[in-house]
């Protein structure tokens, strides 16, 4: 399996109603990006050490990296592995006395602690084609549903119902209630055939 180098971007604030971050990262050898929403702590801890921001005392990300290297152990690098309903899965490879180690973090988590370490990103070109950023060209950007949570599903099923856009409200209506568990996709299914 092919592994693709990404690169971190930038960290925007979005323009819902809650405004939560988005972890911009952009293919190192390429023009596709991700989009990975990220909460306000972990947007500090990234933003902190990308723009070279001293703090007095050390962030959690920072003891930890201050831990392992007291322990002996490399980070070697960050896996993007999978998206599930929003939620990007990432692994660290750790590895300490010659012998390698996965350990399952958070997507946001992983890539403060390989700004820290300057630690290499990777993703699949599966996972990166199937959740690529598509720009228009004219300012405008679509991310894939896979990508995004409930409550920014919920607030985009508000606006196309103000919009009345029916078939786009139908849609978000049934992502949202296949991610709840109030309807099985055999049903979901069979109601868009």
């Amino acid at each position: 399996m092919k592994k693709i180098r990404l690169e971190i971007e930038d960290v925007t604030q979005g323009v819902s109603g809650k405004k939560p971050f988005f972890l911009m990262l952009r293919e190192a050898e390429g023009h596709r990006k991700l989009s990975v929403m990220v909460g306000p702590f972990e947007a500090q801890a990234i933003l902190v050490k990308l723009r070279g921001v001293s703090v007095p005392r050390p962030l959690l990300h920072d003891a930890f990296i201050q831990s392992l290297d007291l322990l002996g152990v490399d980070l070697r690098e960050v896996y993007i592995y999978k998206v599930s309903d929003g939620v990007f899965y990432s692994s660290l490879l750790l590895v300490h006395e010659g012998v390698r180690h996965e350990v399952d973090a958070r997507t946001s988590d992983a890539i403060a602690l390989a700004l820290r370490y300057d630690a290499p990103i990777y993703t699949s070109e599966s996972l990166l084609v199937r959740e690529q950023i598509l720009d228009d060209g004219n300012g405008a950007i679509s991310i894939p549903v896979s990508s995004v949570g409930v409550d920014v599903l919920r607030e985009a099923l508000e606006r196309a119902i103000r919009e009345e856009r029916y078939e786009l409200a139908a849609q978000l209506r049934d992502e949202i209630s296949r991610r709840e568990g109030k309807v099985d996709s055999d049903e979901l299914q069979a109601t868009s055939d």
